[in-house]
């Protein structure tokens, strides 16, 4: 045992270069791994903080439920959170840019909550009341104030999109933007 030990240290003097160029590819090839391992982790964690912005942090949705089967997923033991909304339709407001406007129900507007900051007025709490930003107020052109009627002529999908949009003429009452 002795002898390897000799000829490998004698190995490695006799041979510098070498035995630094394995040593500099083990640490390099270390360091990659690592850098590569984090990158994968902050992508991840990117890419799940972009879903919850983007569709609030849920992880199924259910459409067009009766009581009977709302109840029963608020029951089951295996969901930690059970949000309710209705979807009231869409306006497009461009070519490019459509306002989509949802009811939510109880306190499910709370997962959204770059949704719920008002900065005058208040949230809507009772059926027929709405509450924009100031910046959707002014592409739609709106002159009034909190309290005032705003008309908006939605389109209401049915059927994931396979059947024909309904328009549905909403006079609602502004209460916060």
């Amino acid at each position: 045992m002795k002898s390897y030990r000799t000829l490998a240290l004698k190995e490695l003097l006799s041979q510098k270069v070498t035995s630094i160029l394995i040593l500099i590819a083990v640490v390099l090839s270390t360091m990659m791994t690592t850098i590569v391992g984090q990158s994968i982790g902050v992508l991840s964690a990117m890419r799940e903080q972009q879903a919850i912005a983007i569709g609030g942090n849920r992880y199924a949705t259910f459409l067009q439920m009766n009581a009977d089967q709302l109840h029963a997923l608020e029951q089951d033991e295996r969901l930690s959170y059970v949000g309710k909304s209705i979807y009231m339709g869409s306006l497009e407001l461009s070519p490019s840019l459509t306002l989509g406007l949802t009811e939510y129900l109880d306190d499910t507007a709370a997962i959204y909550p770059s949704s719920t900051s008002i900065e005058e007025g208040h949230l809507p709490e009772a059926p027929m009341e709405i509450a924009l930003s100031e910046d959707i107020l002014k592409y739609l052109g709106f002159e009034g104030g909190i309290g005032d009627r705003i008309t908006l002529s939605l389109q209401k999908n049915l059927r994931h999109n396979i059947a024909t949009a309904i328009p549905i003429q909403q006079n609602l009452f502004l209460q916060g933007y």
